[in-house]
């Protein structure tokens, strides 16, 4: 008997939900496997691409189409046969400006002293959400709570003071069927949250309610919100989408296609610029206004694009100039006025040749004006932010870098271990470590008097400093 399309959905989804095949051991994969990981990967990212073709179909059968793509998607692009760009903003509607939290509300420039030192507590309080991993973060600072998404498929709203779970989003009629992957904190208090199942979630502020976005076709890997309150998506259906989040009811602005491999990195700017990296090593940066992209950096890394950052002057103004970092450990430095790479150099490559980069700041005063970036080699480096970038200082690790912030001069480093290490950035000096969780810290956030993580063994833990 033939199975039917239920069930061809359900295996090709499954099929989209594997994971990538596991190093056999004694394979000489050094410890810090990531820099390893665009070989181990490919073979599983083909078989990706297969099953996401065959749930397209399923798809599209479902809706009476039996050809062409939906209007609503993006067409692929080969690398080999460029199309044009058919990005259109037809009905774009520019909400006013309102400001996102501030650079200085993210990355804290001024800070308590005793941060130096370590929190008043060492053991912090914390709160068990969930028995599965958690898998990405969101602070909302002047509500003092934090949003975490788990990968029981569920977000938790943390009150960062009193420790305590505030509530669930997820409910039987409302949430995500699979991983939460992405979520971010919107300007009026509202949480855009990405899945595996490729939806996207709107939470009301103080409530569990939510609308669904349907509009992506495959796992969301990205959100983020603009200086202009746009919601902004990126996902590994190939396609970046800007949604329009002002209204009661939220609705999409435009598509933006360009990419040829899965978007796997976001990373909104000043105004309506958008940088965002695939699988293949392309970067695009975008106007949302416009809906085009204003430029495009093809091969801007071998392999994956891992990291995008803004740079930010000493004041925390957003710069035009960005930082992209990939599989290859190189850290590049982009100026649209020199309209190429104005600085190239192998942050994190080791002595194979190895290497990627996990993570890329700046954050004006808060980073010590510096650009800091933790990698693949198990290193955190800082660098002087002007070109060329020069060498400031290094930092060795006790595990694989999972999450990184910074505060006040200081890099904050969640690692695969649990730890959480405090490291001066001008000497490079780790000036103490944490038990920020059981195993792989994913997330961690800090203000003046207060640093929150979280991670794999389903907890949140909350410290506090003193003056």
């Amino acid at each position: 008997m033939q199975p039917n399309s239920s069930s061809k959905r359900s295996n090709a989804l499954n099929n989209l939900k594997r994971q990538p095949p596991a190093v056999k051991a004694g394979s000489g994969v050094p410890r810090f496997s990531a820099a390893t990981s665009h070989e181990q990967n490919d073979a599983y990212m083909q078989d990706f691409d297969a099953a996401y073709a065959e749930l397209e179909a399923l798809s599209l059968a479902r809706k009476g189409k039996t050809s062409g793509i939906a209007a609503h998607r993006p067409q692929p692009t080969s690398s080999t046969s460029q199309q044009p760009h058919t990005n259109k903003a037809v009905g774009l509607k520019i909400t006013a400006p309102q400001p996102s939290q501030p650079l200085q509300t993210i990355y804290p420039a001024d800070i308590l002293a005793g941060w130096r030192s370590g929190p008043q507590d060492p053991a912090g309080r914390i709160c068990n959400v969930s028995e599965l991993p958690l898998m990405c973060s969101s602070i909302n600072w002047a509500s003092q709570e934090v949003v975490v998404g788990s990968s029981d498929h569920a977000l938790y709203v943390v009150d960062v003071q009193s420790g305590k779970k505030r509530r669930t989003l997820y409910t039987k009629t409302a949430g995500h069927a699979e991983w939460v992957t992405a979520c971010q904190y919107l300007p009026d208090g509202q949480i855009l949250s990405g899945g595996m199942d490729s939806l996207l979630c709107l939470w009301e502020a103080n409530s569990n309610r939510c609308q669904q976005l349907t509009a992506h076709a495959a796992p969301i890997s990205a959100v983020d919100v603009s200086s202009a309150g746009m919601a902004v998506s990126a996902s590994y259906d190939k396609s970046v989408r800007v949604w329009d989040v002002a209204g009661r009811r939220a609705s999409e602005s435009c598509c933006l296609t360009g990419h040829a491999a899965p978007v796997l990195q976001l990373v909104c700017g000043n105004g309506d610029s958008v940088i965002s990296g695939d699988r293949g090593g392309t970067v695009i940066c975008w106007g949302l206004t416009t809906g085009s992209p204003s430029s495009k950096l093809k091969d801007a890394h071998t392999g994956h694009i891992t990291a995008l950052a803004w740079h930010h002057g000493a004041g925390g103004s957003c710069t035009d100039s960005f930082f992209t970092g990939g599989q290859d450990g190189h850290l590049k430095m982009w100026d649209p006025r020199s309209k190429g790479c104005a600085c190239d150099i192998a942050a994190h490559v080791n002595a194979k040749g190895k290497g990627a980069v996990g993570n890329i700041i700046s954050a004006g005063s808060a980073s010590g004006s510096m650009v800091v970036t933790a990698g693949a080699d198990g290193t955190v480096k800082a660098f002087d932010a002007r070109s060329p970038l020069q060498a400031v200082s290094q930092a060795k690790l006790t595990d694989f870098p999972y999450s990184l912030a910074v505060a006040g001069g200081l890099a904050l480093c969640g690692c695969g271990d649990g730890s959480l290490l405090v490291i001066d950035l001008s000497s490079g000096q780790t000036l103490y470590a944490l038990g920020a969780n059981k195993a792989a810290v994913r997330g961690v956030h800090a203000s003046r008097s207060c640093l929150v993580c979280m991670g794999d063994d389903g907890s949140v833990y909350m410290y506090n400093f003193a003056q």
